[in-house]
C-alpha cells in the first residue's frame, strides 16, 4: 500500500486466532472471497445467492498463521476449491473458475474497545480458580508441571481403572497429572461458552484416550494438542485431533521409547457431534448459524472422536506403561 510516493504499513495487534479466547486486544482477521457481482462475501456465511463454506475466517487465519501448505482445500455446497494464500486466489476445481480473496480486519470502535478491556480484567479475576485436587505447591505462574501419581489413591485407581478395561496385559509404569494453569483456565471458559450457547445446558464432556511419543509430550503440556505438530492419527473424519473412548485404540498409535508407551487420558468437550468426513477442517453446520462441537465415527454408539479445536481438551493424565510379557523379562 502506498500514499503518493510512500510506503504505508498497517499496524495491527496479534491474531486474534494465535491468543486464547479472553486475551484482550487482539486482531479479529476477516477472510472475504469475490463473488460474481464484484460483491465480497466472508467466509463460512450464507445469504440467498451462496451456500456457506466449510471454512470460516477463524480456520482460514488458522491455516494462514501456521503457513503450512501454500494450500488449502475445502467445500461450498456440491462444489470443491482450493484456495491459494500466496496468489490470494479461491479456484474451483471443476471450472477452473478463479476469484479473489482477501484478509481484512474486523473494525472495532473506541467503545467496544472499552467493553473489551474491561470484559478481559472480569475474566481474568473469574478463572483464577484451580482444581481441588491439584497440589498447590507445584502450580507454575506459566507452562506446566507434571505431578506423580500416588499408585494408593483414589485419582491413580480411576485412571488405571479406565486404562485397563481395554489394556489387560499391560503394566502401568506411573501416571502423571499435568497442571497447566493457562491451558485450564482457557478450557473452563470454553466449556462455559458451550454451555451458554446450549441454552445453559452442560457440554458433554468426556475423558478420552490419545496415543502419542515422548518426544511431543513436553509440547502437548505446555500448547496442548495440535495435530499439525503431534503428528496424524489418520484423517478419515476430519482434519484435527483424534481422541478414542477405548485405550486399545489409541495403543495403535503410541510409538516405544526404550520399551516404554506413553498415552494421554485427557478432558475433552465433545458437545454436539455428527459423523466425519476427511474432507472436514472443522465441525459442518447444524442449522443456519451454529456448528457442531466434534466429529465422530459413529453418531449412535461413538469410539472415535475429532476435536478441531483446542480449547476444548485439557490433557489431564499421563499414562507410562509396558507390555505385561516385557515387563516379565525385564
Amino acid at each position: 500500500m502506498r500514499c503518493g510516493f510512500e510506503k504505508i504499513r498497517r499496524l495491527s495487534t496479534a491474531s486474534s486466532v494465535t491468543k486464547p479466547p479472553h486475551f484482550i486486544l487482539t486482531t479479529e482477521w476477516i477472510w472475504y472471497w469475490e463473488d460474481e457481482y464484484g460483491q465480497w462475501q466472508e467466509y463460512g456465511k450464507q445469504d440467498v445467492d451462496h451456500v456457506a463454506a466449510t471454512v470460516s475466517s477463524d480456520d482460514l487465519e488458522k491455516a494462514y498463521i501456521a503457513k503450512g501448505s501454500p494450500k488449502l482445500n475445502f467445500e461450498a455446497g456440491r462444489h470443491k476449491y482450493e484456495l491459494n494464500f500466496g496468489a490470494m486466489i479461491q479456484k474451483n476445481l471443476r471450472y477452473t473458475t478463479e476469484r479473489r480473496i482477501c484478509r481484512r480486519p474486523k473494525f472495532v470502535s473506541q467503545a467496544e474497545v472499552e467493553k473489551t478491556r474491561a470484559r478481559g480484567f472480569k475474566h481474568t479475576e473469574e478463572f483464577r480458580g484451580i482444581p481441588a485436587h491439584w497440589d498447590k505447591s507445584a502450580v507454575p505462574e506459566l507452562g506446566f508441571k507434571l505431578i506423580e501419581l500416588d499408585p494408593s489413591s483414589e485419582e491413580y485407581n480411576k485412571v488405571k481403572v479406565d486404562f485397563r478395561r481395554t489394556m489387560p496385559k499391560t503394566v502401568i509404569t506411573r501416571i502423571r497429572r499435568v497442571q497447566n494453569p493457562s491451558l485450564w483456565e482457557l478450557y473452563q471458559w470454553q466449556k462455559e461458552q458451550m454451555q451458554k450457547s446450549n441454552g445453559g445446558k452442560a457440554a458433554d464432556e468426556r475423558f478420552l484416550f490419545h496415543g502419542t511419543s515422548e518426544k511431543y509430550v513436553d509440547a502437548i503440556c505446555q500448547q496442548n494438542f495440535d495435530w499439525r505438530i503431534c503428528g496424524l492419527h489418520g484423517t478419515v473424519y476430519g482434519k484435527g485431533s483424534y481422541f478414542a473412548r477405548d485405550a486399545s485404540y489409541s495403543d495403535n498409535y503410541c510409538e516405544e521409547d526404550s520399551y516404554t508407551k506413553t498415552m494421554f487420558l485427557a478432558r475433552v468437550l465433545v458437545g454436539e457431534f455428527t459423523l466425519g468426513s476427511s474432507s472436514y477442517v472443522r465441525p459442518p453446520l447444524k442449522d443456519n448459524q451454529n456448528f457442531y462441537d466434534s466429529c465422530v465415527n459413529s453418531c449412535s454408539n461413538p469410539s472415535i472422536f475429532v476435536i478441531f479445536e483446542k480449547q476444548q481438551i485439557y490433557p489431564e493424565y499421563l499414562i507410562e506403561y509396558i507390555d505385561q510379557a516385557l515387563a516379565k523379562m525385564l
